[in-house]
């Protein structure tokens, strides 16, 4: 299965080679409008859908398309009436079809999904590992004055969890049966020509890379299903305030950022979390150590208060650049003791989120087919479990991203996280950090069949020499017909470190089938 997978991208890239180089190279050109076209796509912070914003670079302005001097002197009085004819036409055929929605910008998803697990080492009572079914609203209004508003939200449930429910563990019952959420809810408007205010629950995201995260830490993620999900649905919308100030070609970006929100890690019971991985299932365990599990209760502290961030960027022709600074909440939180020691200090300890200073920039260049990106990021005031000392971090990434091939597109990024001021203690339980952490991150994503099947491979590894664990992803969407698409993908877990050898031996075959109206 794994030789298969890996094999799966080159026999990709091969079987899409273009017929000829202006196809191949058909896309991509060094102009200026090029470059924020193919930033606005991936990278716009201002989108309309779930995960996601990629970039707070200046929005382009359309340029007019210069007159066909063979078509100058006909713009007679005749052409304009059968224009207005036509008008009158769309917009009749308009109000027909706005007669049949229900209520004017509200649209909607819903999802079914089937995940089976096979596990080579051990044996599955229950095949499925998830029959969750979702529904996603979204509503979206612009009003005269041009200000717009934005509210979506998510609810789903999972059967699965009622089909054998005495093999599941009662925390992964609570945080995985069922949800409902808000997700974007924000007034955008253009208060002046040059300046932009969004308010509300959104996504802004920095950086370049669609895998990894380097100066990417305004928006936490919902990491409870690692591997399965990619990056641009995982982020979670956090209540901010957003300003866009524009100086020719420069956009300056304060952020005051009004809700504390951390990432949703695995509960404990699922596959994922360390803590329960050497019973599967929660009928195994022995009942004096079911009682001691379920003691635990690693609560988050919650924060109130105001945190802020600033972007300043700029587009050029066939390159841009953004600079961030940043006094937030560190996502990855830290064990602190409880002063209840009737079961032990580790049930009862508490997560704790201390503020860290950040500083980073990323550097776009384009030329003809390729996109070259780096990333820099430094982080002051790092905590750890079981110590009060601080650390620093300083983060980089290089990576490119290749559309010489039609309709595919080729990326590959490198990470390294070095703890400029480490000692041996990291090391140990609970922390198990390293003084280096790599990360590589390769992905091929091709279109089929005018672009309604759509085919995408990824494989994430760690480690200098990418022997310390990953996953590899590979998946097929297909649109079926108008607002009816399907999904059908495996997961391949890659053992080689603590967290990865607990899963090394599970592959997760899962389909979505859903409807959009």
């Amino acid at each position: 299965m794994r030789v298969t997978l890996s094999l799966s991208a080159l026999l990709l890239s091969t079987l899409l080679y273009a017929e000829s180089v202006d196809e191949a190279f058909s896309g991509f050109d060094d102009t200026t409008q090029a470059s924020t076209s193919s930033k606005k796509i991936k990278n716009s912070e201002i989108t309309d859908d779930l995960m996601d914003g990629f970039d707070d670079t200046a929005t382009a302005v359309k340029k007019d398309e210069p007159k066909d001097e063979m078509m100058e002197g006909f713009d007679d009085d005749s052409n304009s009436e059968n224009q207005s004819i036509n008008d009158d036409k769309s917009d009749e055929n308009e109000s027909d079809e706005e007669s049949y929605v229900l209520i004017p910008g509200l649209t909607g998803k819903i999802t079914q999904q089937i995940a089976m697990s096979y596990n080579s080492e051990k044996a599955n009572p229950n095949i499925f590992s998830s029959l969750r079914s979702s529904l996603f609203l979204d509503y979206e209004h612009k009003f005269d004055n041009g200000v717009k508003i934005k509210v979506n939200a998510r609810t789903f449930y999972d059967s699965m969890y009622d089909v054998r429910k005495s093999i599941y563990y009662p925390t992964e019952i609570d945080e995985l049966r069922t949800e409902t959420e808000l997700f974007d809810a924000y007034v955008e408007w253009g208060i002046t020509d040059n300046l932009d205010l969004k308010i509300g629950r959104q996504v802004i995201v920095w950086g370049r890379s669609d895998t990894i995260r380097i100066t990417d830490i305004l928006n936490p993620i919902d990491n409870r299903r690692p591997g399965i999900v990619d990056i641009e649905d995982l982020r979670l919308p956090t209540t901010m305030a957003k300003f866009d100030y524009s100086i020719g070609d420069w956009r300056i970006t304060p952020i005051i950022i009004l809700e504390q929100r951390f990432s949703k890690n695995p509960p404990i019971g699922s596959i994922y979390n360390p803590l329960t991985s050497q019973y599967k299932y929660y009928d195994e365990i022995p009942k004096p150590v079911a009682n001691y599990i379920n003691q635990f209760n690693f609560e988050e502290e919650s924060y109130s208060d105001i945190t802020y961030a600033l972007s300043v960027g700029a587009e050029f022709q066939g390159w841009d650049v953004n600079f961030y600074a940043a006094h937030v909440y560190n996502d990855s939180g830290y064990l602190i003791k409880s002063d209840t020691t009737s079961i032990g200090a580790l049930a009862h300890s508490k997560i704790r989120h201390d503020k860290v200073n950040m500083a980073g920039m990323a550097l776009n260049v384009l030329t003809g087919p390729w996109l070259f990106k780096t990333e820099l990021a430094y982080f002051d005031g790092i905590k750890y479990s079981l110590t009060n000392k601080e650390y620093k971090r300083l983060d980089g990434l290089i990576g490119f991203e290749y559309k010489g091939i039609n309709d595919t597109t080729i990326s590959y990024d490198y990470s390294m996280r070095h703890l400029t001021n480490f000692d041996s203690f990291l090391e140990k339980e609970p922390n198990f950090e390293e003084e280096n952490t790599y990360q590589h991150a390769f992905r091929v994503s091709s279109d089929f069949v005018n672009a309604t099947v759509h085919a995408n491979y990824l494989i994430s590894l760690f480690g200098g020499d990418a022997n310390k664990g990953g996953f590899q992803r590979a998946w097929l969407k297909y649109d079926v017909a108008d607002g009816v698409n399907t999904e059908f993908g495996v997961v391949d877990y890659l053992g080689g470190s603590r967290v990865f050898d607990l899963v090394k031996d599970e592959i997760i075959l899962f389909t979505n089938i859903s409807y959009n109206f």
